[in-house]
């Protein structure tokens, strides 16, 4: 898409919506923008995009963890991504967000890197290195089969259902659930977070992402737990025969709520 964008940059906020998947493509609809306006913090954020991607693909190439530097940068960059993903998810500006945007000065990239306090930039990089320190990276990237650095390894936060449900990745047949969590000793906790990692894989109601094993991944720990979906069904319905019944009933309470609460459902692939 890149080689695209740079001879038509006005089809940047087309792209912004469009969503690869195994099985095709998605495209998100929205509001037009007006083209004439440009938004607050338009440009600064269009070079910290454009100077990310370079820093990514000279440092950390797709499927790779860069140094430890590298790793520094590029956790700075992402906190303010992150920041405005918060804004996506709650609808509600995040404090550090609102306070740039009430400035009288115009943002700069530099002003959106330093969002992210240094205590946090330190530990999202610890976190990274610890992906390839522990193995797990490894156990991933044969998962999507070996692809070579640069080329992807699956496809991240993929979408369910528009601005209601979408999950952490997507690695070869794989779903992951990303946890940060410092203790992963309380079952009840964990119970509910493989619920929410089945109710992603039953929400993919048209097997457009291809779901064959859900997994836990414990990013502290440097630990994936997976189970093939039919496992996972049976473990935790308690009964196998009494899966399609369950799964059936979250569709249709699931498809029920979100509907209420203003989502579009996505069209069959």
């Amino acid at each position: 898409m890149q080689p695209v964008l740079e001879q038509q940059p006005d089809l940047a906020a087309v792209a912004a919506g469009v969503r690869p998947t195994p099985s095709d493509v998605v495209v998100i609809t929205g509001p037009a923008p007006d083209p004439p306006r440009r938004g607050w913090g338009d440009t600064a954020l269009q070079e910290l995009a454009e100077r990310g991607r370079r820093f990514h693909t000279t440092h950390a190439p797709t499927g790779t963890i860069g140094a430890a530097g590298a790793e520094t940068g590029l956790a700075r960059a992402y906190g303010a991504w992150a920041l405005g993903e918060d804004r996506y998810r709650a609808g509600t500006t995040p404090r550090a967000l609102a306070s740039l945007a009430g400035s009288t000065t115009t943002p700069t990239m530099e002003a959106l890197r330093e969002l992210c306090p240094n205590p946090a930039v330190d530990d999202a990089a610890g976190v990274a290195r610890h992906l390839e320190e522990s193995g797990t990276l490894a156990r991933w990237r044969r998962w999507a089969g070996d692809p070579a650095p640069g080329k992807r390894l699956g496809y991240a936060s993929p979408l369910l259902v528009p601005h209601w449900a979408e999950a952490d990745l997507l690695v070869g047949d794989t779903l992951i659930e990303v946890k940060t969590v410092l203790r992963a000793d309380q079952p009840a906790r964990i119970a509910r977070w493989l619920w929410q990692l089945l109710g992603y894989v039953w929400l993919d109601t048209s097997d457009r992402w291809q779901i064959r094993r859900a997994a836990l991944y414990l990013a502290r720990h440097g630990i994936t737990v997976a189970w093939p979906v039919t496992e996972l069904e049976a473990r935790m319905v308690g009964d196998p025969d009494r899966v399609e019944e369950a799964r059936h009933a979250f569709r249709r309470l699931a498809k029920q709520t979100a509907l209420a609460e203003g989502a579009t459902l996505l069209p069959p692939p």
